[in-house]
């Protein structure tokens, strides 16, 4: 059916080692850096924005949205889902959703929490979201692999019947079934580490078969040398984890988006009827 390509608009340090770090100008850098490569092919995308990378680059936002691509929330401080309480959430998101309206002048539709958090023990967050006017989110990773996720997640759109009537459409982020199980294939270190063979076997694969792709990239994975520039000490196996892989990345999703068509994220969530999914919070 459709590719849709996500961003996690953020800054590397500050999402990945401690939440506390200042957001640097090297997240601007590198997110200018890639939008000036979707300028030049002509793609859209959905940016799931951090607030704090709002509040301190409110004009790298107004650009992403004058380019035509879909402004969505990451969150406000990228704290897990699970380390929050109902109410922090709620504020959390909250704030993100209004700072990026008044920003952009356009409604927020999506929501992605941050690494993926949103789990069984914080299923709770989506009715919250849909409370907050969220029309779709994009935080479930339904692979077995994934350092957060819900293995027996349907890999599909699903259209959520939550515990307050509410709707809300939940895009899962892409894996590929092999061996009865699903493994992550969507992006970030995935397609850091994956040959491009496999990744398109993957999209091609699920495009065929008449269904969604998600595929989600960060602006620092076009960064190759950003960890040899710190200056603080890293452990050797983040520095492997984090970095490996990132000198290829540009050409991967240079080849993923010339071979296939993409559409926004909102245009899938709101594009028709998903299958209705009986949610329960306690599984």
């Amino acid at each position: 059916m459709s590719l849709t390509i996500t961003v996690d608009v953020e800054d590397w340090a500050q999402s990945t080692l401690d939440s506390a770090l200042p957001i640097t100008e090297r997240a601007a850098r590198n997110t200018h850096y890639l939008l000036d490569l979707l300028a030049e092919s002509r793609r859209t995308v959905t940016c799931f924005v951090l607030g704090k990378f709002a509040e301190k680059f409110p004009d790298c936002v107004r650009r992403i949205a004058a380019e035509g691509h879909e402004v969505a929330s990451h969150g406000f401080g990228h704290v897990e889902v699970f380390k929050q309480t109902p109410a922090e959430f709620r504020e959390d998101v909250r704030r993100s959703k209004g700072q990026l309206e008044a920003l952009t002048g356009m409604a927020v539709a999506g929501y992605r929490a941050p690494d993926f958090s949103l789990m069984r023990n914080s299923f709770w967050a989506l009715d919250l979201l849909a409370e907050e006017g969220f029309a779709y989110d994009s935080s479930i990773n339904p692979s077995f692999l994934a350092r957060f996720c819900v293995p027996d997640w349907p890999a599909q759109p699903v259209s959520l019947a939550l515990p307050s009537k509410r709707c809300l459409v939940e895009l899962p982020v892409a894996t590929m079934q092999c061996l009865g199980r699903s493994w992550p294939v969507a992006g970030g270190g995935y397609h850091r580490l994956l040959p491009w063979p496999l990744i398109r076997r993957a999209i091609a694969a699920t495009l065929a078969r008449g269904e969604v792709f998600v595929a989600y990239c960060h602006p620092y994975e076009f960064d190759p040398a950003e960890l040899a520039d710190k200056t603080y000490h890293l452990p050797l196996k983040t520095r492997l984890h984090q970095g490996l892989g990132r000198r290829g990345f540009e050409t991967k999703f240079r080849k993923m988006i010339s071979g296939f068509e993409s559409c926004r994220a909102c245009s899938i969530a709101t594009g028709k009827q998903w299958p209705i999914y009986k949610f329960k919070e306690k599984a």
